[in-house]
């Protein structure tokens, strides 16, 4: 009796979460417009270098101005004052890592990129896929970008719980499996070379208590927001550049 009292409530707490979490997404925001980050930056003398960029709405940015503030396009800015930099973004709003491998990969690989960031793991995390399917596409993904030789780095996953929408409990289950998603990142990088963006070390505080890193559907983030993600990227890929030849 006691087991399925038990039983009853989990599945009740597991019903109440999900319906917290279709809401927390699905409810009627302010419509943002959505860009492309992909370009051409630098002096044509500079050395040139390829990137391609995989991903979801973390790199089409509703919530910016436009494309010249989205966090892809301003650590390309500061490739560029070194190199020739042709960037071409491949990302999908809403794409979970599944998309990205049926949906991003051919194009990605047809680029022939010297450099691959990938920004997956959001979407998988809200709308509830398992973590070993997860870890299975993303191993898929990341060893087809890193056998090209191409340097290639993930973008792990933030704290999810961050996002202003979301309230206790359903803030709390985010930010536990946003941090076992981001593993899944980092174990998948060791077994093949890639690079992780360790965004976790930026205070996550600052991200709970400053509205002005969100933009107006209180989901996404905004210009102020991209700026952080793109000092945490930065401070990843400056290091490589010396030590990875352009392919």
């Amino acid at each position: 009796m006691v087991r399925r009292l038990l039983i009853r409530g989990v599945t009740a707490g597991a019903v109440i979460l999900g319906v917290e979490a279709v809401y927390a997404v699905l409810r009627p925001a302010q419509s943002q417009t959505e860009f492309d980050p992909s370009g051409v930056f630098g002096d044509p003398a500079h050395e040139p270098v390829r990137v391609a960029v995989l991903g979801d709405s973390s790199i089409t940015a509703p919530g910016v101005a436009g494309p010249h503030e989205i966090w892809v396009r301003l650590v390309c800015d500061r490739m560029a004052e070194t190199r020739h930099v042709t960037l071409r973004s491949l990302a999908v709003s809403g794409s979970r890592a599944e998309d990205l491998l049926n949906d991003q990969l051919e194009s990605a690989l047809a680029f022939e990129p010297d450099m691959v960031i990938v920004s997956v793991g959001a979407n998988d995390v809200i709308h509830g896929v398992g973590l070993r399917p997860f870890e299975k596409r993303l191993d898929e993904l990341v060893a087809a970008l890193t056998e090209t030789g191409a340097l290639t780095i993930l973008s792990g996953v933030g704290d999810i719980g961050t996002i202003p929408r979301l309230k206790p409990p359903l803030r709390h289950l985010m930010s536990r499996r946003s941090a076992r998603f981001d593993r899944v990142h980092h174990l998948v990088a060791a077994r093949y070379g890639a690079h992780v963006v360790e965004h976790r070390k930026d205070d996550p505080m600052i991200w709970y208590s400053d509205r002005a890193l969100w933009s107006a559907d209180l989901f996404h983030v905004s210009a102020a927001g991209h700026a952080r993600w793109a000092d945490s990227t930065w401070r990843t890929v400056e290091p490589l550049l010396e030590n990875h030849g352009s392919g």
